[in-house]
């Protein structure tokens, strides 16, 4: 009788262990999928290199302090932890995971903290929250990465092809080629992509994506759309890059900043339009209340890459060390964003960790 609960009990110790395992493996490899709105970054961040990205409360960036490393920081940007060694830029995210492009073959030297060489110094990846499970989607040189539902949307160098467009799903099946041009993303709105040109003009261009038919939409130079409430923002490069807005059928074009401007971006609540000047006599940082068009300047001088998540708007020196954040919607204060270099203890929690 003890001889066959001795049986029993290895024969039922096997069959958890090896259920165990199963289900191990099956959610270790299966991909989380998400609802055909998700986004996994704004257009204007994504324009500005996609350095910011904010999910779940937490933002995830590109720590300029730790040679790009991808950081999390909590939402009151007061702990940190480092979710990846790579230098990532183009950040987008889902509830389960962050997509990003590499771009190890910018930093100083080409070997990792442990002295080993990056083999593969560009691509395209994603990987959890919690910084595990790695994935490659592509080795290729890529950029203007873009998350929508559950494609992502990007430019990928080939050198045989060239620069284009493509799209994948995130669990990397159904690559496809969607434009034979080095076309930049702005917006997917009920089955289209709209898009504009990085050669021959800059018309305002969409993309079905059931039938794969191109059309231009508004004819007219258009740089770096973004689409936010009831109009277009732009960048016009007919008028040396002033700053304007149109309704989104292209009505009513009217110029918002009249000064050559460098990049911009829009706050997620719309009521402010954040953008370098750059027109060689005062350049600098502002920002225009959409609502009642007051201009304040933010920092005299010479600065790119603004971002913005839900509570602050970031930006870099264009030629300098340091990275600098304000209340988006708050008073016109500019303090500078004192990342560590390293990892530290105290730590957001990793949204989806736990599945």
């Amino acid at each position: 009788m003890a001889k066959l609960i001795i049986r029993i009990f290895i024969a039922l110790t096997i069959l958890t262990s090896v259920s165990v395992a199963g289900i191990y493996f099956y959610n270790r490899n299966r991909t989380y999928y998400n609802s055909e709105d998700e986004v996994g970054n704004t257009a204007g961040n994504i324009y500005n290199g996609g350095l910011f990205c904010e999910q779940g409360g937490n933002i995830y960036f590109c720590n300029n302090n730790a040679d790009g490393s991808l950081f999390v920081a909590n939402g009151t940007l007061t702990s940190f932890r480092q979710v990846s060694t790579d230098k990532a830029v183009y950040i987008n995210a889902d509830d389960d995971y962050l997509y990003y492009v590499r771009a190890n073959d910018t930093r100083q030297g080409q070997t990792g903290g442990d002295g080993s060489l990056f083999y593969y110094n560009t691509g395209i990846y994603r990987i959890k929250h919690n910084g595990s499970d790695l994935t490659a989607f592509t080795s290729n040189p890529a950029a203007y990465l873009s998350l929508k539902g559950n494609y992502v949307y990007f430019q990928k160098y080939d050198v045989d092809n060239g620069l284009f467009l493509y799209r994948t799903k995130i669990d990397k099946t159904e690559e496809q080629l969607l434009v034979k041009d080095s076309v930049i993303p702005a917006e997917i709105e009920d089955d289209f992509l709209y898009y504009t040109r990085r050669s021959k003009n800059l018309n305002l261009c969409s993309l079905n994506l059931s039938s794969y038919t191109t059309r231009p939409v508004i004819k007219g130079s258009y740089l770096y759309p973004i689409y936010s409430g009831d109009y277009i923002y732009y960048m016009n490069t007919k008028d040396h890059r002033r700053i304007y807005r149109m309704n989104r059928d292209g009505s009513e074009p009217t110029k918002l900043v009249n000064q050559r401007c460098s990049t911009y971006n829009i706050t997620n609540s719309g009521q402010y339009l954040y953008y370098q000047v750059d027109n060689n006599r005062a350049n600098g940082v502002h920002r225009l209340n959409l609502d009642t068009m007051e201009d304040e300047i933010m920092l005299v001088g010479d600065y790119k890459q603004i971002h913005v998540t839900e509570n602050y708007v970031f930006f870099l020196d264009y030629d300098g060390p340091n990275t600098y954040y304000a209340v988006a919607d708050g008073e016109a204060l500019v303090n500078i964003f004192k990342a560590p270099a390293s990892a530290v203890p105290a730590s957001p929690t990793p949204a989806g960790a736990a599945k």
